[in-house]
């Protein structure tokens, strides 16, 4: 049984460095696997929720779809890749785990795969910041997601929305109060 996902193979290949010619049905399972620990607690469950039904009706809304083209969707594209990297490196098969090979081309060793796999993580972490920062921009638009909850420096510029002090506006101290640093 097929999952339903917010992404599809199109905007897969489109935003992840996985070759165009990978047989996308082996990546499936990491798409709900990724959405689940990367894009979910990001945009809750409401909000995840409602994207997964537009999707599957083909009814997004144009503030759902720019958020899915302009920030999910290249950050939840690296996030599969990194998920199924390990078993795109092995295969599990019915003589055990081997290692892909070819005429043409050997596998990278056990070193050169932990420092890719190191490089896909920062890639990852550098597309889920620029999501939260993204989403916590256009949070008017997004109503269900908790802005205030994603911690990201966007946030203290959100008047209203959290109760951060800005370091610039105020020292905290004995009788001082509202000294502008500017």
């Amino acid at each position: 049984m097929i999952q339903n996902t917010i992404i599809n193979e199109k905007w897969l290949k489109e935003f992840s460095p996985i070759p165009l010619n990978y047989n996308m049905k082996e990546l499936h399972n990491y798409i709900k696997l990724a959405e689940t620990i990367w894009v979910e607690p990001i945009i809750g469950h409401t909000f995840y929720g409602e994207l997964l039904e537009q999707v599957a009706n083909n009814e997004l809304s144009e503030e759902n779809s720019t958020a899915l083209v302009e920030a999910i969707y290249p950050y939840l594209a690296f996030a599969v890749a990194y998920e199924a990297l390990p078993l795109m490196w092995a295969h599990i098969s019915e003589v055990g785990i081997t290692k892909g090979k070819s005429d043409n081309s050997d596998s990278i060793d056990l070193k050169d795969m932990t420092y890719f796999q190191q490089h896909l993580r920062n890639q990852v972490e550098a597309r889920k910041d620029y999501c939260k920062k993204w989403l916590c921009e256009h949070y008017l638009s997004f109503p269900d997601i908790d802005c205030c909850a994603c911690g990201c420096s966007c946030c203290n510029q959100n008047e209203g929305k959290l109760n951060y002090p800005n370091p610039l506006k105020q020292i905290y101290g004995t009788r001082r109060k509202c000294t502008d640093l500017k």
